[in-house]
């Protein structure tokens, strides 16, 4: 029975937060419904107050900062604007223990959606930023490795998102917030409310506007670790350009060259966004609902100006006099080079815009309860590249024509002709994933002396449909500083699944779980799940699982289309390939070669088994402590190997000829007439492994004073005991725990931890929050001596208050003291990016009210 029309939306949630209390519906990490999962999961839950009074705008910005997904994997929004080789720009991913975001499942109200279209290199991930902050209920984490119960991706766990329903009333919130330095990074967020009511339905409907400016490197004090440089090699000698005056390397043969303060912080963004949830009491007791979501992101990301590498006819109108002077001193007027920047910064525009739409029926049958629903999700993505990207082809003709000047920097050119040269490059790409599921939960006629078997059974139907189209320029590589591949493909998968929660005695409950996948394009595989939870006292319940995972090959590492670059083997009777080694290979010692990637159809799945041992105690009625032990060992991961084509061509197994079309599309070896290696063709690979172990531990305490107001103190950390990665067969494990790593230099911390209180009293309110991440080794391009990252610590905070009973104000500061990041040479801009930041003091001011 609903609530009359006309209380206000604060209440309506306070009222249903009650009754989840009390139904305990369905608890993430269990398809079982009922009481009697208490405390079998370690699940933690975030409120949408909870972000709010810490200051988060964002989903991918408040994941970012969990302990359980503040490492590897992890990535926000400013993109890899060089390419296909980063994340996409406006885009946010998330990963659970740093087991990559393809590995960790991301559902909307315990449902699917698309994944994004494009790739974080070559990891698929669902795009967090579709989802907005304002529509969230709640966010419920599960990390214990859950695919037997969801599916196949989930096998570093879970994160739920559950969205705002059964609202009562209307509410309108605005806010807005800013640094506290020179520099505009203003954001502006508009949010409706709106709960409609009949005899038999509610109707929820929330619309969200946000507007967020860019920041940039240059509206901070980054200590810049290097400094790129710009030549001109005329008659076999560098020599620095008049440009950049007494800024000079290499003995002065140099111009330094700040690429770095041209980067951004954050990419500026403007999104639109409406959720939609409607239930209808039908007259048989069974229920029809429906959700409905929008969400369009758009905005800019920016990088450096792109560098380049020409020669220009020493004759050339285009050559300034100082560099004729010195071509001339050997009598001769030669080819001169140019390795310099553009004269503008790199600009792509992105637009991204995410549907999702949901209908089903749920009721009753006997004692056993069923459900059933129908979803449809879309992605569409573009970007275009709109500054700071020069066709190949263009420049080349620009110079030989005498319109595209490339001394000083470009600058010397009007903007006619660097319009001229650019190249806009478009990337589209599009996901779509349709779904049927249905489910029914109860108890089984067998009864033990203990209880009832509660037992649920279910199974889903989903296609899936994805392509990542760059231009065709991009991919042939006709685009200074712009990489790319194409994908497409597409699959229908299908699932049963059961779990049973068996009662073996009063205090100890078993839950069992399996689950079948089968995908059109790869197979099946089974996987189990088994808990154990015991309820020693009434305070305290010691718990356990096992299980085993799998992921099915995404669909951009099965139809990925080419990529084009080069590599090198080492040429000697020591050297592993040196069979590939001909005259050229033997008499330099190594052998430079093409190399051209692509997806492979005949990839095996992926497989990881997880282990939680932890406890859940209620030592007073006040004071919760949780700790939980996790170990996941994930195996046959999917990655581009070159060796394992190498070994097949020397072998035999794969095609070694002498053209590329006598490949016949396969992977192998093309050898030019000395027996050298000139081209490889070779793709992805079930080659990898890494396994990682840890602890969490969370501590919850409420004081409640006479006078002084209500304290609910909580501390949250995830300590990190090992983390290795084996990137083949033939490589040595490697240890990346408590390091920056990789060419992107990715954080691996081995402690991160929230802690804080939050304070009420009357009409006020307040909290202070701190986010902790231990020291790093330096990485792996370090230089100058720096050997460590400091570790960081920054404090947040708010306070509010309530004006009326419908209206509030709340004002949330992030990084109350201004806290820089700790300085780190490598990467060259100064700080570790992946889990530290330069935004500094950030406040918010929100007005809401109810009516």
């Amino acid at each position: 029975m609903l609530a009359t029309t006309g209380q206000h939306v604060l209440a309506a949630e306070e009222n249903a937060a009650e009754e989840q209390k009390i139904e305990k519906i369905q608890i993430t990490g269990s398809r079982l419904k009922g009481v009697d999962m208490e405390g079998a999961n370690p699940v933690q839950i975030f409120s949408r107050d909870d972000m709010a009074r810490r200051g988060y705008d964002s989903v991918g910005s408040f994941l970012r900062d969990l302990p359980q997904a503040s490492s590897a994997g992890t990535f926000t929004e400013n993109g890899g604007v060089g390419g296909a080789d980063g994340s996409p720009a406006g885009s946010s991913g998330v990963s659970l223990r740093g087991l990559g975001s393809s590995s960790t499942l991301v559902l909307v109200n315990g449902r699917r959606v698309a994944v994004d279209s494009f790739t974080n290199g070559f990891d698929s991930f669902v795009n967090v930023n579709s989802i907005p902050m304002s529509a969230l209920e709640r966010v419920e984490v599960l990390t214990d490795g859950a695919s037997s119960v969801y599916g196949s991706d989930a096998i570093a766990g879970v994160i739920n998102f559950i969205l705002r329903k059964d609202v009562e009333g209307h509410e309108i919130s605005v806010s807005y917030g800013d640094d506290t330095k020179s520099s505009n990074f203003g954001r502006t967020n508009l949010t409706y409310v709106g709960g409609f009511n009949t005899e038999n339905s509610n109707t929820t409907l929330v619309v969200d506007y946000f507007d967020r400016k860019a920041l940039f490197n240059s509206d901070r004090p980054i200590d810049v670790t290097l400094k790129s440089s710009t030549r001109v090699t005329i008659d076999g000698s560098d020599y620095a350009e008049p440009w950049c005056g007494t800024d000079v390397s290499n003995g002065g043969t140099r111009c330094r060259y700040d690429y770095v303060i041209e980067r951004a912080i954050q990419p500026d963004t403007t999104a639109i966004g409406a959720t939609l949830h409607h239930n209808y009491q039908l007259a048989n007791g069974n229920e029809f609902f429906a959700e409905a979501m929008f969400q369009n992101n758009s905005g800019s990301a920016y990088d450096s100006a792109a560098a380049f590498d020409v020669r220009i006819a020493g004759n050339s109108p285009l050559v300034p006099q100082w560099a004729r002077d010195i071509d001339a001193a050997d009598g001769q007027m030669n080819q001169i080079r140019v390795r310099s920047r553009f004269p503008e910064t790199r600009l792509q525009d992105y637009d991204t815009t995410s549907y999702r739409l949901l209908a089903g029926l749920r009721g009753e049958l006997g004692l056993w309860s069923w459900e059933t629903a129908a979803t449809y999700g879309k992605t569409e993505n573009e970007i275009t590249h709109v500054q700071g990207y020069m066709g190949r082809d263009k420049v080349t003709n620009g110079i030989a024509n005498g319109t595209f000047n490339p001394f000083n920097l470009g600058r010397d050119n009007n903007s006619a002709a660097i319009a001229a040269v650019r190249e806009l490059a478009p990337r589209v790409g599009e996901s779509e994933v349709f779904s049927l599921d249905f489910n029914i939960a109860g108890d089984l006629a067998l009864e033990l002396p203990a209880g009832n078997i509660s037992a649920v059974f279910g199974g889903e139907f989903r296609s899936e449909d994805i392509f990542d189209r760059p231009s065709q320029i991009a991919q042939s590589g006709g685009v200074f500083a712009l990489g790319a591949s194409d994908a497409a493909a597409d699959r229908t998968q299908y699932a049963a699944y059961a779990e049973f929660n068996v009662p073996v005695t009063d205090s100890l409950d078993l839950i069992a779980a399996l689950r079948y996948d089968h995908y059109s394009d790869f197979g099946g595989d089974t996987n189990p799940k088994l808990s154990l939870r015991y309820r020693a006292t009434d305070e305290l319940i010691l718990r356990t699982s096992w299980s085993t995972g799998f992921r099915a090959p995404s669909l951009s590492q099965l139809g990925a289309g080419e990529s084009l670059g080069s590599a090198y083997i080492n040429c000697g009777a020591a050297q592993p390939f040196n069979a590939l080694c001909g005259t050229f290979g033997a008499s330099f010692g190594e052998l430079e070669f093409d190399q051209e990637t692509l997806g492979n159809r005949g990839l095996d799945a992926e497989n990881s088994e997880a282990i939680n041992i932890g406890f859940s105690w209620n030592l007073t009625e006040n004071l919760q402590i949780t700790a939980d032990y996790w170990r996941y060992e994930h195996t046959d991961i999917v990655d581009v190997d070159a060796n394992t084509t190498l070994k097949a061509c020397i072998a035999g197994t794969a095609p070694t000829t002498n053209s590329i079309a006598a490949l016949n599309g396969e992977f192998g070896c093309v050898l030019d007439a000395g027996d050298d290696l000139v081209f490889l063709r070779t793709g992805f690979f079930n080659v990898g492994r890494q396994q990682t172990d840890g602890v969490d531990v969370n501590i919850n305490y409420s004081l409640h004073t006479a006078g002084f107001g209500t304290f609910k103190l909580y501390a949250a950390g995830t300590k990190t005991f090992s983390y290795q990665r084996q990137i083949n067969p033939e490589s040595g494990k490697e240890d990346l725990l408590g390091k920056l790593s990789g060419a992107n230099e990715i954080a691996r911390p081995d402690f991160v931890a929230d802690f804080g209180s939050d304070w009420s009293l009357n009409n006020w309110s307040a909290s202070l929050s701190a986010h902790y991440i231990s020291k790093l080794g330096d990485g792996d391009f370090k230089f100058g001596g720096n050997e460590t990252l400091d570790a960081w610590l920054v404090f947040s905070g708010s306070i509010g208050y309530e004006l009326t009973d419908n209206q509030r104000i709340l004002l949330s500061v992030r990084n109350l003291t201004d806290k820089k990041p700790p300085y780190a040479s490598s990467p060259t801009n100064g700080y570790a990016s992946s889990v530290h930041d330069w935004i500094g003091t950030l406040w918010t001011a929100r007005y809401t009210i109810n009516f």
